[in-house]
């Protein structure tokens, strides 16, 4: 049990690096809690300096926030799904409500895609293929893509052929587990939108900054 606390911990700990309040700060000078949306991720950081190399290397970096917990979960505990998922939800966690900065990230999309990378890839494939429809098939914006897709991925993994999902999991696991995780995920990332939620039920807002990456 200690095993756990330590993973979940020590994963937050990775995850509260922050990142994009650091780089914004050095390139621009400015709290990027105080700039756009207030959220510290690569979307955030783009709309702030205006930079998609900026906004894309935030991205980066807050993915591998996600992906060195997990590996190192797997490195120590080998085909442990248990400890993998701990691993993730503590970095996300981290970057979502880090200690460094108020208790105040980012959303945990980019976080949460460098975790499943190596957890479940296939969680990735769907939320971002819903992502890609609902953004540029349905013409919706990027926060209505966002949370339509954390809502819809686990609906759809359980849909789908086993066989087909399990082609992109390198863990042992079983179905029902991975579909349970993935609810467990897709309410965690929920929670960072709720934001998004009520700006949605509010209706569209005159202007919104827009541009062809989710929230991270």
């Amino acid at each position: 049990m200690l095993e756990l606390y330590a993973i979940l911990f020590g994963s937050y700990l990775v995850g509260s690096i922050p990142v994009a309040y650091i780089v914004v700060r050095n390139q621009a000078y400015v709290d990027i809690r105080e700039k756009g949306s207030g959220n510290a991720g690569g979307y955030n950081a783009y709309v702030v300096t205006k930079s998609r190399l900026t906004g894309i290397l935030v991205g980066v970096l807050d993915a591998g926030k996600g992906l060195a917990p997990v590996l190192a979960a797997g490195l120590l505990f080998p085909n442990s799904f248990l400890h993998g998922c701990l691993a993730l939800i503590g970095a996300i966690l981290g970057h979502n409500y880090p200690i460094w900065t108020g208790f105040k990230g980012g959303r945990g999309l980019s976080t949460s895609a460098g975790g499943m990378f190596l957890l479940g890839f296939s969680y990735t494939v769907v939320w971002c293929t819903i992502w890609v429809v609902t953004k540029y098939i349905l013409k919706r914006d990027i926060l209505v893509s966002n949370v339509t897709a954390i809502l819809s991925t686990p609906l759809l993994l359980w849909l789908l052929p086993w066989d087909w999902v399990s082609q992109l999991i390198v863990t042992n696991v079983e179905s029902w587990t991975f579909a349970f995780f993935s609810c467990v995920l897709s309410i965690i990332l929920l929670l960072s939108h709720l934001d998004a939620v009520n700006e949605i039920w509010k209706g569209p807002p005159k202007e919104r900054p827009d541009i062809s990456t989710p929230h991270s």
